[in-house]
């Protein structure tokens, strides 16, 4: 079986939406809430920041950015319905939906400008991307020049079709072919797990 077709048959699996995704969204919003803030710091937005979390679920990142982004914006996108009225609610709660847009979106089709994006950052979702090649063809595009690019996942999370080594650094590879400069790659302890924390900037 392909990775293309596994990757849409757990997407189809994994309850997004209805009551299974408002059940996903509390529990990611607290077993996942110390990865996204790290992602934050590691992105370090100044006050005039634009900043677009790919596959943002309830928005505590999408809260976290916005709240150092003082002039700036905070874009959240996610396929699911649920998780953007999650994240819409978690803004408007604190008080952050005047710096912050989010929308239903994947990452094969993200709909911002080129060079519009100060900061790319994707937590725990990368492994369900329905096309790998074309999103990061997207985060590329949309990458402003010497951007940043975060990518965090469990390495739990990693499919196993490969080795975690072989799968991280083919991931790497992509990224550099992109004209993302890497840095050396990371495993940290969060909450829910270890993780692999990928930190890359545009060469351009």
């Amino acid at each position: 079986m392909s990775y293309h077709r596994r990757v849409d048959i757990l997407n189809r699996m994994l309850p997004w939406d209805g009551w299974g995704g408002r059940i996903m969204a509390t529990v990611m919003a607290s077993g996942n809430a110390d990865m996204e803030v790290a992602a934050v710091e590691l992105v370090d937005p100044q006050p005039d920041s634009s900043v677009v979390m790919i596959g943002c679920g309830p928005g505590v990142g999408v809260v976290a950015a916005a709240r150092r982004v003082s002039n700036g914006m905070v874009i959240g996108l996610d396929p699911s319905a649920v998780m953007v009225e999650r994240s819409r609610t978690r803004c408007r709660r604190a008080r952050v939906e005047h710096l912050t847009r989010v929308e239903r979106a994947a990452a094969e089709s993200l709909p911002l400008p080129d060079g519009s994006q100060d900061a790319v950052v994707s937590v725990n979702n990368i492994q369900l991307w329905n096309d790998r090649s074309v999103g990061l063809n997207e985060c590329a595009r949309v990458l402003a020049p010497q951007g940043v690019v975060v990518v965090l996942l469990h390495t739990w999370a990693i499919p196993d079709a490969v080795p975690n080594d072989e799968w991280v650094g083919q991931l790497c590879a992509d990224l550099s072919a992109r004209d993302i400069r890497m840095e050396p790659t990371q495993t940290r302890r969060f909450r829910s797990g270890p993780a692999v924390v990928l930190l890359g900037r545009s060469a351009r």
